[in-house]
């Protein structure tokens, strides 16, 4: 290599220290893949996470319907399986629908709630009482 200029000699060895950077792993890493997008899914022992006046989304099948703007849910991330959701409005849907739910968990009480939510007979309510339970904002029915 004696008889090559310097100014070539130079840039080869800059072009091959480059390649071996490169190859060796010294090159800029490539960005990371941003995380795929939430399901919307609860994760397990959701209603046992929240607290009251905590906003929750749930999706889970229709068990019962109790009233028009009431209906228990079932879906094993829920505590006891089951949950009281109560709607602003009249909500069709039949067991075993599917159906997401959005708004704020409250603990029940058929006093304080009943007329706002139009429920009728006392006594289908009297398991959820002071029980967590979700005033939805929000429901879709997956038919």
């Amino acid at each position: 290599m004696s008889d090559v200029p310097y100014g070539v000699r130079h840039a080869a060895l800059a072009t091959a220290l480059a390649a071996v950077l490169a190859v060796t792993g010294c090159a800029p890493e490539p960005e990371a893949e941003p995380p795929p997008p939430s399901t919307g899914t609860s994760p397990p022992n959701t209603l046992a996470k929240v607290d009251v006046g905590d906003a929750l989304t749930v999706t889970a099948t229709v068990d019962q319907v109790v009233d028009e703007r009431a209906l228990v849910v079932r879906d094993v991330d829920l505590a006891d399986r089951s949950l009281l959701v109560l709607t602003r409005r009249p909500v069709e849907a039949t067991p075993p629908q599917l159906l997401s739910a959005e708004g704020t968990v409250v603990r029940f009480s058929y006093r304080r709630l009943a007329a706002r939510h139009h429920l009728t007979d006392p006594a289908a309510y009297r398991t959820f009482e002071g029980q967590k339970a979700l005033v939805a904002s929000q429901v879709t029915v997956w038919r």
